[in-house]
């Protein structure tokens, strides 16, 4: 199996994201896969390794990233600590991210000589999961999408939480496996309302004319089941599959130390490989 690294650069304020891509190399032309981490993720989390391998070992070119401002950095793509570039991530940003590197993929500067760019597929999960649904939405060059435990929209908080969030400039999160309290600055919001012709799901998912596959675990702690019929309503050409038991995670955690998925999560990638082979 061959593995690359690479380092893209954001059209926001030039700032570097590292990515990587694995495939077997045996001169044939591979379908090309993008897997989108979730929020307070990066591209190494949890099984994503284990999952990208399984993809190429299959007979894809799989591709994953770190956005430009997730808190990794070039010099620590495993973890967050960029608080400050965190605190200014938005929804904006991680699309025009992926934007570069679906570029690059079609560009002079991709090594890669044997992906077959007319199967180009993404599949995010949770918050990744509705980076890859607006993003089919405004990329034709996306053949196929699937998410795994999608969050249901991007402007999910009410009233009174945007209310106080203005008043006090930043809100904070939890870093559940650190304990770290982590910025949320009111740009989010902002963002959001300055391009909410490109952000809404609702008025962006009914547009979307690619096969999606949504796949969702019934115990998800997280992100409710729920999330997935809104989802499907919204663009009742979905396909959804529901994993009875399954967490927001598919049973994985970080750090993955197997080189196996557990039981749920290989029953969502299974799910995904039949979607984007059909």
């Amino acid at each position: 199996m061959k593995k690359i690294e690479f380092v893209l650069t954001s059209k926001h304020n030039n700032k570097r994201f590292v990515a990587d891509a694995r495939w077997v190399s045996d001169h044939t032309k591979k379908p090309t896969v993008i897997l989108v981490h979730g929020f307070k993720g990066f591209k190494d989390w949890g099984a994503f390794n284990v999952i990208a391998d399984q993809f190429a070992n299959l007979g894809y070119c799989c591709v994953k990233l770190n956005f430009s401002s997730d808190g990794t950095t070039i010099d620590h793509p495993f973890e967050v600590t960029d608080l400050d570039a965190f605190g200014n991530n938005n929804f904006s940003k991680e699309l025009d991210d992926l934007g570069v590197l679906i570029d690059w993929l079609h560009s002079n500067e991709c090594p890669i000589g044997t992906i077959d760019l007319s199967k180009l597929y993404l599949l995010g999960h949770s918050r990744g999961g509705g980076v890859v649904l607006l993003k089919t939405a405004e990329d034709s060059r996306i053949k196929k999408v699937a998410t795994l435990a999608s969050i249901p929209q991007v402007n999910t908080f009410s009233e009174e939480t945007v209310e106080q969030w203005k008043k006090e400039g930043v809100i904070h999160v939890v870093n559940g496996r650190t304990g770290e309290e982590l910025p949320l600055y009111f740009q989010a919001v902002e963002d959001y309302y300055a391009h909410e012709d490109r952000l809404s799901m609702m008025k962006v998912l009914p547009t979307v004319k690619q096969p999606i596959l949504h796949i969702h675990g019934d115990a998800d702690e997280t992100v409710p089941v729920q999330a997935m019929h809104f989802l499907h309503q919204l663009n009742p050409n979905s396909e959804c599959k529901i994993i009875e038991g399954a967490s927001h995670t598919f049973g994985t955690k970080h750090p993955w130390t197997d080189n196996t998925l557990s039981k749920d999560m290989q029953t969502a990638i299974d799910y995904v490989l039949d979607h984007f082979s059909k």
